[in-house]
């Protein structure tokens, strides 16, 4: 994701850091119980899946996505900010400190950014891997014509060829890697939205 540097530090947003892999549900439940308290509501017109957007009175607070794996996000007002969103974002520091995330001063996020763009697309290097692992689980393919039929069959779905003794010998070779893959995928995956270090993480390893 492109992001303006400067224009944040400008702007004095608070950045949040969380060991978690995006805005999800339980991100969201824990960010809605740190400002509802305080009066904040959802704002019912904001419907992006990477932000939260809160009103109360005629103060708008917006909490936008800047990062995944894990989740990085800065949180400011709309507008110019008062105590209520000073109070507002006190809260939604807190619930990230207590929830084990942490507070990025901007020069910290500005250092932190390139990092965060590499731990993303190795999370995507890894959803790959994990997608075409999953997939050999589900179905197997055929060595003379390349269709795929369903993992159990004896016949080919493209060139209707028997399957030999080989063919199911290579199958079952298959489920075994893959299965090493998706063990191997996901642990990378939770251990980037842990905020492991990329040099440290556990699996196969990407240059």
């Amino acid at each position: 994701m492109a992001v303006d540097r400067a224009k944040l530090v400008r702007r004095q947003h608070t950045h949040l850091l969380l060991p978690h892999a995006a805005l999800d549900d339980p991100q969201r439940a824990l960010f809605e119980a740190a400002v509802r308290p305080a009066g904040w509501v959802r704002d019912s017109a904001d419907t992006s899946s990477i932000a939260l957007q809160w009103r109360r009175g005629q103060a708008t607070l917006r909490l936008q996505t800047l990062g995944w794996f894990p989740l990085l996000v800065t949180v400011g007002a709309i507008g110019g900010a008062t105590s209520v969103h000073r109070d507002a974002t006190a809260r939604l520091t807190a619930a990230v400190l207590s929830s084990g995330g942490k507070s990025l001063t901007d020069q910290q996020l500005v250092d932190y950014l390139p990092q965060s763009q590499q731990r993303w697309q190795r999370a995507l290097l890894e959803r790959q891997r994990l997608a075409q692992a999953e997939r050999l689980l589900q179905a197997r393919r055929c060595t003379a014509c390349g269709a795929w039929s369903d993992l159990s069959t004896t016949h080919c779905a493209g060139c209707h060829r028997r399957f030999t003794s080989a063919d199911d010998a290579e199958r079952d070779a298959g489920v075994d890697r893959a299965a090493t893959t998706i063990s191997e995928a996901e642990a990378v995956l939770a251990e980037l939205a842990r905020g492991v270090v990329l040099e440290k993480l556990s699996g196969v390893r990407h240059g």
